[in-house]
């Protein structure tokens, strides 16, 4: 019996193992594809690693080695042919529709992130994970001696990359979020850090009745201008549903002030990239804009009902308190590895933090229940404490 525990025990640390193993060899595996334009190249159907090292510039042997595993997982197809000419088999590669997906014109979360943690940037880091453990500071800044906002705004090849791993995951996340939560009982909203304004602009379309914000810095609002909001309407120069004539953009920053005039605050996916004592600036710089909304509506509202309200809506992930293996445990690992102190945060944390910082909690909604593998987002709803006379 001891020796079949002993045998169990150690085929289960074997396959953690090759696990560990397959997962980075995978990863590195995929952005190198990538890079090399492999998917594209196959976009006319299947061909010979001959072909596609001569397109590809590549060493034959090494590239049908690639290819050999990676269709072994699914990435690409295999396909024996027989020569008519001396009857022997030829290997063809081909396109998957997971690798159709990893071609230059597509835009989503598989492309861009393997692209983004393939960067020398952000690999180095996660490699630097013992730096992190041993001083509680960030490996990135150790690594590439910025911190990842200041890094990003100086190198724009990695900028575009992460804003484009950004914008997919933001695109897989909208559905599911404008189904859990109701947009249209506002009038005036204001994504705080909303970057390129892929978010807004899909409520702004969902809610004809909305005008919008984006809120952010000087570099990322100059971005979006000069891409004229490409995001908001790819497809043609039609202003579909009246989205670029209820959208504003202004430049700022979350630590000094944040726009007033709205009854709707979103702040999604920003909280986790500070510690605690700079996600409380933010949240109290949101408390005194909506302070000034509320005491400026009140002096030029006589009737009640037409009294702004506002709330601030939370979009981040929750840590669960249960010790299972969870995409918020893994998060929080790499928000250690390229912030100062960023973190995934329980509910009891939010809870803490939020009330520190002058609001209460008035309902939180988990997007994990929906039917979309792709939500791990939860929505916390809070209003500012009532303020006694």
């Amino acid at each position: 019996m001891l020796t079949l525990l002993q045998n169990n025990k150690d085929l289960q640390i074997s396959e953690l193992i090759f696990d560990l193993i397959k997962e980075q060899i995978i990863l590195n595996a995929i952005s190198t594809v990538i890079n090399l334009k492999i998917p594209d190249c196959l976009k006319d159907g299947p061909k010979t690693v001959e072909q596609l090292a001569k397109k590809t510039n590549t060493h034959p042997n090494s590239l049908s080695r690639l290819l050999r595993m990676l269709s072994s997982i699914g990435i690409f197809t295999k396909v024996k042919e027989t020569q008519e000419e001396d009857g022997h088999e030829r290997i063809k590669y081909g396109l998957t529709p997971t690798a159709s997906l990893l071609q230059s014109n597509e835009n989503n979360m598989l492309k861009n992130f393997s692209l983004l943690l393939g960067r020398q940037s952000f690999k180095r880091s996660i490699d630097d994970l013992q730096y992190v453990i041993q001083t509680g500071e960030n490996s990135f800044k150790h690594i590439n001696n910025l911190n990842i906002f200041e890094y990003l705004q100086q190198n724009p090849v990695d900028a575009k990359i992460f804003n484009e791993a950004m914008t997919a995951m933001t695109s897989s996340q909208v559905s599911s979020i404008s189904a859990l939560y109701d947009f249209s009982q506002f009038n005036t909203v204001v994504d705080i850090g909303g970057g390129q304004g892929l978010f807004l602009s899909s409520i702004l379309k969902d809610n004809s009745n909305l005008t919008g914000i984006v809120f952010d810095l000087p570099y990322a609002i100059e971005s979006v201008e000069k891409q004229q909001i490409q995001h908001m309407d790819s497809s043609s120069n039609v202003d579909n549903n009246g989205i670029l004539s209820r959208c504003k953009f202004i430049s700022g920053d979350f630590f000094k002030s944040i726009p007033s005039g709205a009854d709707g605050y979103i702040i999604k996916n920003v909280l986790l990239n500070w510690d605690d004592e700079s996600a409380s600036t933010i949240l109290k710089n949101c408390l005194n804009a909506m302070n000034f909304s509320m005491k400026s509506n009140q002096k030029y509202k006589k009737n009640n009902d037409h009294k702004i309200k506002p709330k601030l809506i939370i979009i981040d992930m929750i840590m669960p308190e249960n010790n299972e293996i969870s995409f918020g445990n893994l998060l929080d690992i790499m928000m250690m590895i390229l912030t100062q102190n960023g973190r995934i945060r329980t509910k009891k944390e939010f809870t803490i933090l939020l009330e520190s910082c002058g609001f209460e909690i008035t309902n939180i909604l988990d997007s994990s229940s929906t039917s979309d593998p792709m939500s791990f987002l939860s929505i916390i709803e809070a209003m500012p404490k009532p303020i006694s006379d």
